[in-house]
């Protein structure tokens, strides 16, 4: 099943949260609605908020506030992508200019806060306390977990529970966020919200890990990634911290000159690639991503037999064919 049919079920919900978007992007200098629209129009496959209404849906809440909340984890999301780009010097996000290569990071940054600013003004709006409560956290993890991604950057001494705490802090538990803001608006008791929590965290870790998979393995033209961009800034991600473990004092040697050239010439990365392929880093990564969709699976165990609930499990299958 692919996305579009799986997202059958909110067809209309998601259509909102498209106008809503866009509605949400003008401000009073038209310079920041031009950048904030440019932003918005390469979006992506609005994966979070589609993680909110699905949880909202299988939690009976069908009220506008899923719709603003929905738009407003899609916010802070972009928010950190901008900044995100702005720390690594991307060029590129999703096979398109960054904001920050084509405005300059000042420009970037600030474009990001005003993403902030929206997604802030969207949840004072749905006046939840635990919602608030609920994303202020999450931001603070968020955000100390791209702090650490940074501190262990070309750290040949990163272990994998290292890497798993930065995979949980910067990617997952904003996932987890999306579908537990669906149990409190659908006012569900705290096994129901919960078990969508833990749903949404094992989504995010599996997510992350098929990405990492996807900067040694990609097509740049079907992922708009291009292959060793983790690997030039420095990030020890699974695929990696894999094969340094088995790996040579040659082969070691040659992963962290990679880690801290200027320049990764071609050549360089295919060894590199070749050397994680060898010791397994890859089939690793690819087989802890799996066992990641299965627990977000059975976290939906609770919930009896529904459309919602089939549409999240499938969900969870997309995830991990990203890499496949």
């Amino acid at each position: 099943m692919n996305l579009e049919e799986l997202c059958l079920p909110i067809k209309s919900e998601l259509s909102e949260v498209d106008r809503t978007i866009q509605a949400n992007l003008v401000s009073s200098s038209p310079f920041v609605t031009d950048i904030a629209q440019y932003v918005a129009q390469n979006g992506g496959k609005r994966l979070r908020p589609i993680l909110c209404l699905l949880s909202s849906r299988i939690s009976g809440a069908r009220d506008k506030r899923i719709i603003e909340s929905a738009v407003a984890m899609e916010f802070f999301h972009t928010a950190t992508l901008m900044h995100d780009d702005v720390i690594d010097n991307a060029e590129l996000r999703r096979g398109k200019t960054s904001a920050n290569s084509r405005w300059g990071n000042q420009i970037a940054v600030l474009v990001g806060d005003f993403f902030y600013c929206r997604a802030s003004d969207l949840l004072v709006g749905l006046r939840d306390l635990r919602v608030i409560e609920l994303i202020t956290r999450i931001m603070q993890i968020t955000t100390e977990g791209e702090i650490f991604e940074i501190v262990k950057s070309n750290d040949l001494n990163c272990t994998e529970d290292d890497y798993l705490k930065i995979v949980r802090g910067k990617t997952a538990e904003l996932m987890g966020a999306c579908c537990e803001i669906g149990g409190i608006l659908g006012n569900v008791s705290e096994e129901f919200t919960q078990a969508l929590r833990e749903y949404g965290l094992h989504i995010g870790i599996a997510f992350q890990l098929a990405d990492d998979l996807l900067d040694y393995m990609s097509d740049p033209s079907q992922f708009g990634k291009t292959k060793g961009t983790d690997l030039k800034e420095g990030k020890l991600t699974l695929p990696l911290l894999v094969a340094l473990k088995k790996a040579n004092e040659p082969e070691r040697r040659l992963i962290k000159d990679a880690l801290i050239a200027e320049r990764l010439e071609e050549n360089r990365l295919k060894e590199i690639i070749s050397i994680i392929e060898y010791h397994g880093g890859i089939q690793a990564t690819r087989d802890l991503a799996q066992s990641y969709i299965q627990k977000a699976k059975e976290a939906l165990t609770p919930f009896k037999p529904s459309i919602e609930k089939e549409a999240l499990v499938c969900l969870a299958d997309y995830v991990i064919q990203r890499q496949q």
